[in-house]
This record gives structure tokens, sequence and C-alpha cells, in this order.
């Protein structure tokens, strides 16, 4: 009679058990299931699926669609810098070989390349919100208990997928993973849809907590076997039959401690000048932007704000438009408010400057010499870099 008892007590405690354990494999925490995404980012050896972009701002009358078929090839998986991919859009071709980077623009039949990219280059809109960057990124999500995380499950065609939401207070995360920060009053909101059979990403959705702006990056038919692109694929010398070498050299922004180049350009909205040498004595910032540009209409509000907290400390904000006609800037100021000074017809002085990529930001100090320059607006940097030079 005591065995009886004792083999109901154990086979009820048993049952308890594996009913508690279905029921936390049912239904897992957001951190596990975090955990799980970034271990099986951290282990894929190879990657492929079809890639579609939309950034859309509808207050600002803004949308941008890309599209590509990407591969990526993470071997080794340990190794920060042990991946290449390949993007094949409709109307360019992005490709890192892990040693070289080139792109080939399908209109122009241009084809430029980069011999020695570093890791921080790889701001490609291909990459933004990628799996290369939550791999990075997701690591230093988990750990950190500040962040807020909640998991549901959504039914996509019949399929149930998890949804990770987290959001990161005055911060966001960057095409290579890193975690950056942003303008002080907004919180970027992160709803990552997962497979539950895979644990991959099939799509990340970014907005905020201050305005309509949307990024949705998909991964339709994300697959850990993919047809692998043919071997001469990864070199450039492969185009040169069909696409034109771009022989011209590549530009590099202009680096801390060189003496700015002085430049005469047209004030918008007037018919005067505007030169950097009649702002010897303040600080300047100079914007690099032009208009049909996601992250240069981003920039405008952190723009305005750093112009408004210190242009009565001696901070001149100077945005420098490249070449749009002015009906163009017109309608981008009607929507977008800029309240600082636009200079016009830059392209040329931008060259001087190494510009590449826009928005692109440089701080010349009192004495005409550059104190901070970026890729980018990265804002507690660039907001340390003119606390720390505001003329006295």
């Amino acid at each position: 009679m005591i065995k009886r008892v004792h083999f109901f007590s154990f086979s009820f405690a048993l049952l308890f058990i594996v009913a508690g354990q279905a029921q936390s494999q049912t239904n897992p925490s957001a951190e596990i299931v975090m955990h799980k995404v970034a271990k099986k980012l951290a282990s894929v050896k190879l990657l492929g699926y079809k890639y579609n972009f939309e950034y859309s701002f509808p207050a600002r009358d803004s949308r941008t669609v890309v599209n590509a078929q990407t591969y990526f090839d993470f071997q080794p998986a340990d190794q920060k810098d042990g991946f290449k991919f390949q993007f094949v859009g409709e109307d360019r071709l992005s490709v890192y070989n892990g040693s070289e980077r080139f792109f080939a623009d399908k209109a122009s039949k241009k084809l430029s390349v980069d011999s020695s990219p570093s890791f921080k280059s790889f701001g490609d809109i291909f990459l933004l919100n990628s799996p290369l960057s939550l791999k990075y990124a997701l690591p230093t999500i988990v750990k950190d208990a500040a962040i807020q995380k909640k998991l549901s499950v959504t039914t996509i065609n019949g399929r149930e997928y998890y949804v990770l939401e987290f959001s990161l207070r005055k911060a966001a995360i960057t095409s290579i993973g890193e975690i950056v920060e942003v303008r002080v009053d907004q919180k970027s909101i992160y709803r990552v849809t997962v497979d539950k059979r895979t644990y991959l990403p099939v799509e990340v959705l970014q907005t905020n907590d201050k305005n309509d702006e949307v990024v949705k990056s998909t991964f339709a038919q994300i697959t850990e076997k993919p047809i692998v692109p043919k071997p001469l694929s990864w070199y450039f010398s492969s185009y040169k039959n069909e696409y034109q070498l771009d022989k011209k050299e590549k530009l590099t922004l202009i680096e801390t401690g060189k003496t700015s180049p002085n430049f005469n350009l047209a004030s918008y909205g007037t018919s005067g000048q505007v030169s950097l040498d009649q702002y010897k004595g303040k600080l300047v910032l100079l914007e690099f932007w032009i208009t049909h540009c996601g992250f240069c209409i981003a920039a405008v509000p952190k723009l305005n704000d750093i112009s408004q907290r210190y242009g009565q400390k001696g901070l001149q904000v100077v945005a420098i438009n490249m070449y749009d006609p002015a009906a163009t800037i017109d309608f981008f100021k009607n929507k977008n408010k800029p309240e600082y000074l636009i200079v016009t017809n830059g392209d040329s002085i931008a060259k001087e400057f190494g510009v590449e990529g826009y928005p692109a930001i440089v701080l010349v100090d009192k004495n005409g010499k550059v104190v901070y320059s970026s890729s980018g607006l990265f804002e507690k940097e660039l907001e340390a870099a003119i606390v720390a030079n505001l003329p006295e």
C-alpha cells in the first residue's frame, strides 16, 4: 500500500514537471527567444533571402523602396569581419568578398571598387536592420536588463511566428550592429519577427515614439542553403566587360586636425554668398546633404535642436546642398522646416572635403581647423565635440 502511494506521488510529481516544461516551451520568455535568435545568428554559416527595404515618412511625403537577392557567407562565424556578401538589386550590385568591396551601377554601367574597406564603412542600405546587424546587436541587448523586452505570437499564411519587441531609449542600431545614441527625446522601437522553427528573423520593423517614420526590412524565403554564387562573381574584374571601371580616386572624409578648405557658395533664398572665412572666431557645423535622402530628412530636427541650443554660444550651422534645383529645395524646406542656414551648389567643395555619402558632418573650430568629421549624424559624439570646442 505504501509503495503504491509513493508511486502515485512520484507519477503525479513527474506529470507536474513535464506539464510545467511543456508550458514553458509553449510560452517562452522574450529573453529566452532573443537569446536563441542571437545564438542562431552567431552559428549560421550561409544565408540567402529576398530582401525588401521600405522607408516611409508620411508626414514628410518621403518613401524609399529597395529590393535585392541576398547571399551571406558568415564563415568563420566567430571572427567579426569573417563574412562576405552579395546583393543583386534591380539597379545595382553590391559585393564584399572579404577583401575588396565593389558596386556596379546598372543604369550608368559604372563599376567602383574599394580595395581596403573597414568594418565601420559598411553603411549600406542593404545591411540596415539585417541579419548581420542583428548578429552583432542582439547579444548586447540580451545582456542589458534595462532594455524591456516583449514577446508575442503572430500568424502569417497559416504559420506561427514569434514577435520580439524592444525599445532603445535615445539610441538605435546601425548597419553594422552598433548601438549609438540618437536624438535625446526619441525612443527607437523594434519589432523583430522570427521563424519559430529556425529562430531566423524574417522581418524587422523600426518605428519611434515621436513621429510616423517607419523602416521595414523583410527577408523573404530565408534559407541556410542558398544558391551559391559562381566563384568569379566575387571579383570585380569579372564585370569589366559589362561595366566601365570608375577610376576616380576614392574619397576619404577630411580628418581631424586638417585645415578646412574655404568656400563661397550661394545662400539659399537670397542673392548673397556665404563663405567659411566669414565665420572665423565661431565654431561651424557643416552638413553636406541632398534632398532625396531619408537620413538627411531625419537629420533636420536634430540639427534644428543643435542650432537652437548652441547658436547663442558661438555655433553656426551651415547645410551645404550638393546639386538639387531650387524648386526641389523649396519643397524640402517647406516639408521638413530646417531652421538653419542653407547654401547651394556645393558638389565641388564636397569633393575637397572628401564627402562620399550623405549626410556628412564636419565641425570646424574658430581657427579653421577640423575638430570632428563623420559620415552620418551621430549625436552623442557630435555634441561632445561641440561642447569641447565652443569659443570661449
